[in-house]
């Protein structure tokens, strides 16, 4: 015998908080996998959008990560002069040479024990002609020889002392705030930039941690890498920015999607559990009308 709809949804009316319960527990679970998803897609669409296919970044021969690299003035001076570097309109080299640490910062609001860690990159004045996706939101560009540093624009609000004017201090020295940068939407926003030759000696000695250049020709990619690995005077890795930046994503990509399927599936689980005992409640609590209907 078929049951009514009407029969359904009044007893859906006769035990509406543990319906309404059993609702938002499966509701969770489809939040927390779309949250979890949209986090590791975010990710990786940040990192993606960071590199460009005009540029090739160089790391220390075996390096994995930025972090992990060191290069030496000498392999700047010899991949500044390399036949595939192209030429900005001043006719200098668009090579960058830059330093990459860690250093943590407390957030807005919050007190020195809840810190978050922030990149701090040294840069030369050619990053500004290297990455074309850079744009000053406000201020002015660092000036060489100062201690003036240069904030992203997803940092701006979130730390203290990061507006345009105010001292941050880190590495044991005052930094002052010059100017705000977008990077169309890329990691490079949550960082903080100041000229290289003041950010290495506090904190890196006297080693850079990666090379950028702007590739003459683009379609030369492969030619230029394979000239680079090959020169005996350096001991570097070559990269297409786009492709590194990419490839970094895909780690911690892969981990998000990964605990994304495990905490759904825990969470599925219970939810289903949910639902079963609270059917079972419903229909024990219903036994003398079934018993009832069964002898009639």
């Amino acid at each position: 015998m078929k049951i009514p709809l009407s029969y359904n949804a009044r007893s859906l009316l006769q035990r509406p908080v543990s319906t309404a319960f059993t609702a938002l527990g499966i509701g969770l679970v489809v939040a927390v996998f779309i949250g979890m998803l949209a986090l590791a897609n975010g990710f990786r669409s940040a990192l993606t959008r960071t590199g460009s296919t005009q540029n090739v970044l160089v790391l220390r021969r075996g390096a994995d990560s930025e972090m992990s690299s060191s290069l030496d003035r000498q392999s700047v001076s010899i991949l500044t002069s390399a036949a595939h570097v192209a030429t900005g309109g001043d006719g200098r080299p668009l090579v960058s040479p830059e330093t990459y640490v860690v250093i943590p910062l407390p957030r807005k609001g919050q007190d020195t024990t809840a810190l978050a860690n922030v990149v701090v990159r040294g840069v030369s004045p050619a990053v500004w002609s290297v990455r074309s996706n850079l744009r000053l939101a406000a201020g002015r560009r660092p000036q060489s020889g100062k201690s003036e540093i240069c904030v992203g624009e997803k940092m701006a609000g979130r730390f203290d002392h990061t507006g345009i004017g105010e001292t941050l201090r880190f590495a044991g020295r005052n930094w002052t705030v010059v100017c705000r940068f977008t990077a169309n939407g890329s990691a490079f926003e949550s960082e903080i930039w100041g000229e290289n030759e003041q950010v290495m000696p506090v904190f890196r000695g006297e080693a850079f941690q990666s090379i950028t250049f702007r590739l003459q020709d683009p379609a030369a990619f492969e030619e230029a890498k394979r000239t680079l690995e090959a020169d005996k005077r350096l001991t570097v890795d070559v990269y297409r920015e786009a492709d590194f930046y990419a490839k970094q994503s895909e780690l911690l990509g892969r981990i998000l999607q990964i605990l994304a399927i495990m905490i759904t599936g825990i969470m599925a689980l219970g939810a289903v559990f949910g639902a079963i005992n609270t059917m079972y409640a419903a229909v024990a609590a219903r036994s003398p009308e079934i018993a009832v209907l069964l002898t009639l």
